[in-house]
């Protein structure tokens, strides 16, 4: 039986039982028992090809030390057990940027994420269930596309790459890499997926649709904004597409579809509601992330690393001009969809994913259309980035979408049951080519769990050596021996984001001056103005810190040894501040600070 005639309930051809799916597939396990032998499969093969260099650091912050992001998601993690266990707005945080605190509103702290890790957090700590959310969300999400790909096509064997394409793609692994959580928790899209098409071939009902609709709309939004309001441009523009190429004796199934999920939005923003309410009545002023880099240069879908160009050396220049490729999808790939569209156009479903990938890539594009690095002209739709919640949006990041749709189109092509077993051999061979494209492409975890040399990195001492390790200053608690509780500190480090690292890991024993929340909201360097401006002291600059010391209420100046420069050490000598250096840290009291005149 052909996957068209098994899944075209999803694409309106024909109608087919629960029964006939199940029976297209495996004969021995029932479709949710095959659900659970993948995700083994995928967390297996992710651990063991990619992720076992962090299973071994699982207690310590391994992943991105250089980098700003991962040390605010362990902080996030523990923030909202904190703030939830002890009854205060979750939305606002008088624990970092000191004094006024900093609005979380429109950061990305992925709340159900925090929230389903709570056990975790509460007995091994953020660090730990960090880690775990990086091992586990790339298997996840490669689940639940296997979950879409085994409903549309009845056949396991045939959708398991699908996971393997959603799930392990670089745009998953390069943010899994770099600690970003937020980007890597996409496991909600294909399952919102997978409840239009249970609902298209009637295996569930309008009640049962809008409540599980609702709910995973309402959990997306929580989980990331941006991927919410990408989903429903896509959303909108697919129903669009669907409604065209059904045919008519379908179009008022697909408004009455759109009619349903437009109700399951609804009630999503009215579970969403508190916290949209809040972020809009305290939106920031300044707001916005128009780079180029942030959009998708056209070279990348076709460029792999340039380190991975498998002596193509004529690739070289072209793929050092992609400052960051997440968007390789590889020619094998592209190819499937294509011959996919080309000999199965005839297919509502195919025609559905053809066109919207265009439409995907289209929007991935962003305002201005890149080629090679080169930034050519400015797109029609370029309006939409100036749209408030797409202001500091990076377009590059529809090509998760993309994702999905070649997923899904390389399933439908290994499922395709033809006479000629030399034509499935081909479709395999394809297939199993454009699934060693992606994997030659992919990172791994033991790029990021040792320590390199940040980027101009000057060292106080030549003995210094850089560690991921949490220093005995906080790891013993000897922090309690100096710093009383609630009081206000400034942690100098050049490991990224280094003050809300510790502050997690201590359980806000104490507050900090500055933190890094989003690229948009502070400073990369996570550090207040008036410290970072230290490096090149002088007169004016010392006046000013001095000033902001009295204004937060700062006591305590800690530098973490291992990670700091020479400038660092400044405040004892131009301040005239006393130190102890102790447990791996060198920590300074302002309670004796000469005035700058």
């Amino acid at each position: 039986m052909r996957w068209a005639t098994v899944a075209i309930r999803a694409g309106g051809d024909a109608d087919a039982t629960e029964t006939e799916v199940r029976e297209t597939g495996s004969r021995t396990l029932r479709p949710s028992l095959q659900g659970l032998v993948a995700f083994v499969i995928y967390l297996g093969v992710f651990i063991l090809a990619l992720g076992m260099p962090l299973v071994t650091q699982l207690k310590t912050p391994a992943v991105g030390q250089t980098e700003v992001d991962p040390n605010f998601y362990i902080w996030a993690w523990r923030w909202w057990v904190y703030a939830v266990s002890h009854g205060i707005n979750p939305l606002y945080s008088h624990q970092i940027g000191a004094p006024e605190g900093y609005n979380l509103a429109w950061a990305t702290t992925s709340p159900p994420v925090a929230l389903l890790l709570w056990p975790i957090t509460a007995t091994l700590g953020a660090i730990v269930s960090f880690n775990v959310s990086l091992l586990l969300a790339p298997p996840a999400a490669a689940w639940a596309a296997f979950v879409l790909a085994r409903r549309v096509t009845g056949r396991f064997w045939a959708s398991l790459p699908a996971g393997v394409i959603f799930g392990f793609n670089v745009y998953m692994l390069q943010h899994s890499v770099s600690g970003q959580p937020n980007l890597t928790v996409t496991l909600l899209l294909p399952l919102i997926a997978y409840l239009m098409v249970l609902w298209w071939q009637e295996a569930l009902g309008r009640i049962g649709y809008v409540i599980w609709m609702t709910v995973a709309v309402a959990l997306e939004f929580y989980t990331f904004i941006e991927a919410f309001a990408e989903m429903t441009l896509l959303g909108v523009i697919g129903l669009i597409i669907g409604f065209l190429v059904v045919g008519r004796e379908l179009r008022a199934k697909v408004l009455r579809l759109a009619a349903l999920t437009a109700v399951a939005f609804f009630g999503a923003l009215v579970l969403a509601a508190p916290y949209l309410i809040y972020a809009l009545q305290n939106q920031p002023t300044t707001f916005t992330r128009q780079q180029p880099h942030f959009s998708l240069d056209v070279a990348s879908l076709v460029l792999p690393r340039k380190d991975r160009l498998l002596g193509i050396t004529w690739w070289a220049p072209s793929a050092r001009h992609v400052l960051e490729n997440t968007s390789y999808v590889s020619i094998p790939l592209l190819l499937v969809l294509l011959l996919l569209a080309v000999f199965h156009w005839r297919s509502r479903l195919v025609r559905l994913l053809a066109i919207g990938f265009v439409v995907i890539i289209a929007l991935a594009l962003g305002p201005n259309l890149i080629i090679d690095g080169k930034q050519l002209f400015g797109l029609p739709w370029g309006f939409i980035w100036s749209l408030p919640i797409f202001k500091s949006a990076e377009p590059v990041r529809f090509i998760d979408f993309g994702y999905l749709v070649l997923a899904l189109a390389l399933s439908m092509w290994l499922a395709e049951l033809t006479v000629s077993l030399a034509v499935r051999a081909a479709r395999w061979a394809l297939g199993i080519v454009a699934l060693a494209a992606i994997f030659a492409n992919l990172p791994t975890f033991a790029s990021v769990v040792w320590v390199p040399p940040p980027l101009h990195w000057k060292p106080a001492l030549p003995s210094l050596k850089l560690t991921n390790d949490i220093p005995p200053f906080f790891a013993d608690g000897t922090y309690k021996k100096y710093v009383q509780p609630g009081q206000t500190v400034v942690v100098i480090s050049h490991r990224g984001n280094a003050g809300m690292l510790f502050q997690a890991y201590t359980g806000f024993y104490f507050k900090i001056a500055g933190g890094f929340i989003n690229a948009s909201l502070s400073s990369t360097d996570a550090l207040p103005q008036p410290v970072a401006l230290l490096s090149y002291p002088n007169k004016e600059r010392e006046r000013s810190f001095e000033a902001y010391v009295r204004k937060a209420h700062i006591s305590d100046i800690i530098i973490e040894r291992a990670w700091a420069e020479k400038w660092m050490f400044n405040f004892g000598k131009d301040l005239d501040m006393k130190s102890h250096t102790v447990g791996g840290v060198t920590i300074y009291s302002t309670s004796v600070m000469k005035t700058i005149k």
